[in-house]
């Protein structure tokens, strides 16, 4: 019998926290730095085998080329792979090299079998629970890798890959990066039909014991059946597996693009116009001042509008941080300041040090900037963001 706890236990999954002493926002919280490529099995651990075709020869060419496409096109791209040579490495060891190096993607390389050869095509998971018998079977058949290591009883406290009591646990997980490994794995399905023309299996959710302890968005690409002489084909040939790695590998770029552009980025001090909210009172041309009582009127309500301003109302703070989805996690950042939200027209804002005096703002500056180089001053009226060069002015009116 499984100890209920202990297999609860393996759903912790890691929080790095990390970054260099001076980030910009877009550094630490936008661009994706590094990678981590998981060639499936290795060493005494063949996985999947078709007469003298071995899974862990294949996913490590897959692995090798893909990694080498990433590393030309992106030369400051950090790329780590769980092995580079045939040798065996841990599932949950997987998991602890991509979190250690500070990957932000994870891919897990892998190839089918089935007991019929006609069954072929690729499919891509993510953590979950399986929806189907087939994606169990599929979960099973990988996790079945765990009988290689010493002592998998104990370290994997009693979890047993062919019993389906074994996979309860998986109703208590919450995957915080599901979306976004949904996001990925949809562009790596769609690339691998059309490019090798396999038939498509979908995306779908599994209970895959490599992806429990990584802590990023993450994927695991069953790239064709070693089962299947057409599959076979593609998965054993020079060309095929390059097909496969590009698939991969053009799905990497097209989500790397998407979460850049909608990254938290810092605007280099430059207010967004569409955000700034303008105080003053606009002046009338000649023409529209049709009578004195017009221009008296006009006169009285910008003086009223100067003595109503409220200290309360005014402050300065410095921005660290925009987005155009909100944001809850600041701890990449290390500040030691509070950061506060600002919503804008199509942009989140974030805030640290919030002050009356702009003299003040200016100190914090100075000290954010230690953390995020690329931060600047805003200021903030009645909950609206206005210029600077406003705020000062009120600021004045105010002392």
């Amino acid at each position: 019998m499984i100890n209920q706890y202990s297999v609860i236990s393996l759903l912790l999954v890691i929080l790095l926290l990390g970054g260099s002493k001076s980030l910009t926002a877009q550094e630490a919280l936008g661009k994706i730095k590094c990678i981590c490529i998981d060639a499936g099995h290795g060493g005494k651990d063949p996985g999947a085998i078709s007469g003298r075709l071995r899974e862990k020869d294949i996913t490590l060419a897959i692995a090798l080329k893909l990694g080498k496409m990433v590393s030309n096109t992106y030369p400051d791209m950090k790329v780590v792979y769980t092995r580079t040579k045939d040798v065996a490495v841990d599932l949950r060891e997987r998991g602890k090299i991509a979190n250690k190096a500070k990957a932000q993607l994870f891919i897990s390389i892998h190839v089918n079998k089935f007991a019929k050869s006609s069954v072929r095509g690729v499919e891509t998971y993510v953590l979950g629970l399986h929806k189907s018998e087939a994606s169990f079977q599929v979960a099973m058949k990988e996790n079945e890798a765990i009988h290689y290591e010493e002592d998998y009883s104990v370290k994997y406290d009693g979890f047993d890959p062919k019993k389906a009591e074994s996979y309860i646990m998986f109703n208590f997980l919450k995957n915080s990066h599901l979306k976004n490994s949904m996001e990925f794995a949809a562009p790596i399905q769609k690339e691998l039909v059309a490019r090798t023309r396999m038939p498509d299996r979908e995306v779908r959710q599994a209970g895959f014991i490599v992806l429990m302890d990584v802590g990023m968005p993450a994927v695991l690409i069953e790239t064709g059946f070693i089962s299947n002489p057409n599959d076979q084909k593609i998965l054993t040939s020079e060309s095929g597996q390059t097909n496969i790695a590009r698939s991969i590998f053009t799905a990497f770029q097209t989500y790397k693009n998407n979460v850049e552009k909608n990254s938290v980025v810092l605007t280099a001090g430059q207010e967004d116009k569409k955000d700034v909210v303008r105080t003053e009172t606009p002046k009338t041309s000649p023409k529209q001042e049709t009578s004195k009582t017009v221009e008296k009127k006009v006169e009285t309500s910008t003086t009223t509008k100067a003595e109503a301003v409220d200290k309360n109302d005014l402050f300065f703070a410095i921005q660290v941080a925009s987005s155009k989805t909100q944001v809850k996690d600041f701890r990449y950042l290390k500040l030691k300041y509070k950061v506060e939200e600002l919503k804008g027209v199509d942009r989140f804002r974030y805030y640290v040090g919030k002050t009356s005096s702009y003299e003040k703002a200016l100190d914090v500056q100075k000290d954010v900037r230690k953390t995020v180089k690329d931060c600047f001053v805003i200021a903030i009226y009645k909950g609206k963001q206005i210029t600077v060069a406003e705020a000062k002015k009120l600021e004045q009116k105010i002392k």
